[in-house]
């Protein structure tokens, strides 16, 4: 689990996270609450999801587009972890979801509270560190 995050507020404009995808080459944001609190993610694929053709639209409006908000974009239903959670159920959440990575959640007094993030990475490397302790 990587527990240094980058994470994007609710009110971040689409311009500022098209920015932050391609300075950082993530595929992900988790998007937090001023108290950390878990409020969705929001993907590459979410992003381009706005500059795809629509019939409504005829001709869209490039600034209109800009204008929007991470809320506007964001997937509230989020595939999280917990911290304790084995790898194994890392493994059969990314396979179900086909996402790259998952947030890792605490609960505390109602609130979903951002811990950290497993990558596909993080599998892999935990898998390899658990081989390495059969031998």
């Amino acid at each position: 689990m990587s527990s240094r995050l980058r994470t994007v507020g609710p009110k971040m404009p689409v311009r500022e996270l098209q920015h932050l995808f391609v300075s950082h080459n993530f595929n992900a944001f988790p998007v937090v609450d001023d108290s950390g609190a878990l409020l969705g993610i929001v993907t590459k694929l979410d992003l381009l999801r706005i500059f795809r053709h629509d019939r409504a639209r005829l001709r869209p409006s490039l600034a209109e587009l800009w204008a929007k908000h991470v809320e506007d974009i964001m997937r509230r239903s989020v595939v999280t972890l917990e911290p304790r959670d084995p790898v194994t159920k890392a493994i059969d959440r990314m396979l179900a979801s086909r996402l790259r990575s998952l947030p890792v959640v605490e609960r505390h007094a109602g609130k979903t509270l951002l811990v950290g993030i497993v990558s596909r990475g993080d599998v892999l490397k935990s898998l390899r560190f658990e081989n390495e302790k059969a031998d």
